[in-house]
Parts: structure tokens; sequence; C-alpha cells
């Protein structure tokens, strides 16, 4: 639970379950509207959760290849390991490399996903959001063209003769 990958999956999947509702049946504004803002929220839950769960996978592997335990020799695979982990007593080293690992791959992914955010993630939340809406407008159109409208009868009355007929007056001068 405290890695990464796993905390952007939940708060991606608590999101997409709840959010979306909410945006749809907001009463302060219209039906269509409330759409838009449901297909845009919906959009933007997939793309910041499907980049920012590929982003932090790969810095959270990454960090745990630059961070093997034995560092008597300097190498590429514990380039990022603490130094002073060598003091700490044996038993609390995987604990403690645990913690330092999920720390520093979240504070990289973050580091990283600012410039993510502007090349992957606004392009394919417009992406969804507007194939989304596309969808909606088909549906709504679908909707009105399979309504089967029975036209009322054409009323060819004069409207003078209404007007008598509604205030029930007798036409015609002598009755």
């Amino acid at each position: 639970m405290g890695r990464p990958f796993e905390n952007r999956l939940i708060m991606g999947a608590t999101a997409i379950a709840t959010q979306p509702f909410i945006d749809e049946h907001n009463k302060r504004v219209d039906k269509d509207t409330a759409r838009a803002s449901r297909n845009r929220t919906i959009g933007k839950i997939l793309a910041g959760t499907t980049v920012g769960c590929i982003v932090r996978s790969g810095v959270y592997n990454l960090i745990n290849k630059c961070t093997v335990e034995d560092i008597s020799v300097d190498r590429w695979d514990n380039f990022l390991t603490p130094r002073s982990s060598s003091k700490v007593s044996r038993h609390l080293v995987t604990n403690k490399l645990r913690n330092y690992r999920t720390a520093l791959s979240t504070i990289v992914a973050m580091v990283v996903m600012v410039g993510t955010n502007i090349l992957f993630d606004v392009p394919l939340t417009t992406k969804i959001s507007n194939y989304l809406n596309k969808r909606d407008a088909k549906k709504k159109q679908m909707g009105q063209n399979s309504q089967v409208v029975n036209p009322q009868p054409v009323d060819t009355t004069p409207v003078k003769d209404k007007f008598f007929d509604a205030f029930n007056i007798k036409k015609g001068g002598k009755s």
C-alpha cells in the first residue's frame, strides 16, 4: 500500500467510481453541461491514472535497480543507496531501505509528472472527453430520431369560430 503505483491506482479507482456520478447529478447546471462535465472528469481520471501509474511504476522500478544494499563498491546499481546504511543495524536495513525507495520514488515521480502532465495528460484528457461527448451527442440524436411523434390533427377551424366556441357564444345574427 505504500508504493506509489498502488496508491495512484487506488485513488483512480475511487475517483472513477464516485466523481462522474457527482458531476452528472449536479442540480446547479443543465443536463448537457452536467454530461460534458462528467465526460471531462472521466477523461481526466482515465488519463491521469494511466499516465500516473506508468510513470510511478517506471520510476519505482528504476529506483529499485539503483538502490542495492551492497555498498562495498560503487556501481550503478547502488548509485542511489544511502551510504549511511552501513551504520544501521542489519535487521533494520531492509525496512529502512524499503521506506527510502518509496519516498525517493514518490518524489522523483512527482517531478517527472510535472512534464508528463503537459505532454501526455492534457492531450489524452481532451481526446477521451471529446470522444465521450461525441458518443453522447450520437445517443441523444438517435433518441430523438427514434421517438415516434404522433402528429395531432390540424384544426382548420377559423380563429373567430374558436373564440365563439370557447366562450359558448352563439353565432349568427338572430337565434
